[in-house]
C-alpha cells in the first residue's frame, strides 16, 4: 500500500454507511513503535455522503483496488443489483404528484446509498433535461425512472413544441370568443373589464419566488401533496429559504409542535443544493404551520 493507491471500505464499525464506499489513501504510519498509530492508514473518501473526509483506518478494514479505480454506487431494486451513478440519463416512469414529468428525459445529480440515512426520503434526485420543467431538480424513488441506454435524451422534435403551443393559443382565443358572445351594451363590456381586471389581480397577488428565484423550492423538489405545500411557512413566506423558517412541514415531523430545530435541514438535500455550507440560523418565527392539517393526515 502507498499513498495515492485507491481502496475500498471493507469494514467500519463506527461509520457502517461508508462501507463498500471508495477511498484515497492520503497518509500511512509505518513506525510499528509509534504509540500514538491508532489508526496507521487514513484515506480521504471518494464516494457516498461522507465523500472528501478523511478517515483513520486499520490495514485489515480496507482493501486495495487494481489500477486504482473507484467502487461505483450500485443500488438494489428488488432482487435486481443494477448500477445508477451520477450523470446518468433517466426516463422518468412514475410520478403521481407532477404527472407532467412523466415520460421525459432527466440527469442524474445525486444518489443515495445510505440506507440507514432517516431522511432519504427519495433516494435519487434528478434534473429534468425536456418538457416544461427542464432544468427542475425532484426526488424519485429507484422503481420511478428508467435508466436510458446510451445516455440519450427523450428527443421532442421542433413540430411537437410548435403544435403544443400553437394548441395552447387556440384555446385561449376559443376561450376569449365565448367570453365575447352577446356582449353588446357599455354595461356588458364594463362588467366583462372589470371581471378581467379581478382575475389579473388574483394573479398578480400571488406571492414573488423570492429567495427560491431561479432555484428549484423545496416544496417542488419534496413534491409536497397541495394540502401541505399551501399550509407550509416555506411557501408562503418565500423571501427566505426554507431551513431559516420556524415550523415548516419537515421539522415539525420529528421536532414537535414549534419546529425550530434545524438538525433535519443539516441532512437535507435541498439546503445541500443550496445553502452553500452557510451556518443556519432560524430567522422566522411564529408563523409555522398548522398543525391541525397534520393531526388529519
Amino acid at each position: 500500500m502507498k499513498i495515492g493507491d485507491m481502496v475500498k471500505i471493507r469494514a467500519c464499525d463506527l461509520m457502517p454507511e461508508v462501507v463498500g464506499g471508495s477511498a484515497e489513501i492520503v497518509d500511512m504510519q509505518i513506525q510499528e513503535l509509534d504509540k500514538y498509530a491508532v489508526y496507521p492508514l487514513w484515506v480521504k473518501m471518494t464516494s457516498g455522503e461522507r465523500k472528501g473526509k478523511i478517515y483513520g483506518f486499520h490495514y485489515d478494514e480496507v482493501e486495495v483496488l487494481p489500477e486504482a479505480q473507484e467502487v461505483p454506487e450500485t443500488v438494489i431494486i428488488g432482487k435486481e443489483a443494477r448500477t445508477m451513478k451520477i450523470g446518468d440519463m433517466v426516463k422518468i416512469k412514475a410520478c403521481d404528484s407532477i404527472p407532467e414529468v412523466v415520460g421525459r428525459s432527466a440527469e442524474i445529480v445525486d444518489v443515495q446509498i445510505q440506507e440507514l440515512d432517516k431522511y432519504a426520503v427519495y433516494p435519487l434526485w434528478v434534473r429534468v433535461t425536456s418538457g416544461e420543467r427542464k432544468g427542475k431538480i425532484y426526488g424519485f424513488h429507484y422503481d420511478e425512472v428508467e435508466v436510458l441506454p446510451e445516455a440519450k435524451e427523450v428527443p421532442e422534435t421542433v413540430a411537437v413544441k410548435e403544435g403544443r403551443a400553437e394548441t395552447a393559443k387556440t384555446k385561449v382565443v376559443e376561450q376569449v370568443e365565448e367570453l365575447l358572445k352577446g356582449v353588446v351594451t357599455v354595461e356588458e363590456i364594463a362588467e366583462v373589464e372589470r371581471v378581467i381586471n379581478e382575475v389579473k389581480g388574483k394573479v398578480l397577488a400571488e406571492p414573488a419566488l423570492g429567495f427560491w428565484e431561479a432555484k428549484t423550492p423545496c416544496w417542488e423538489m419534496f413534491r409536497c401533496p397541495e394540502a401541505v405545500k399551501n399550509e407550509c411557512p416555506a411557501f408562503k413566506y418565500r423571501t427566505l429559504p426554507c431551513w431559516q423558517i420556524e415550523g415548516t412541514y419537515c421539522k415539525l415531523r420529528d421536532y414537535g409542535q414549534r419546529g425550530d430545530a434545524t438538525d433535519i435541514c443539516q441532512v437535507c438535500r435541498v439546503y445541500k443544493r443550496w445553502g452553500h455550507g452557510e451556518p443556519i440560523e432560524i430567522k422566522l418565527r411564529g408563523r409555522g404551520f398548522n398543525t391541525g392539517v397534520i393531526a388529519t393526515k
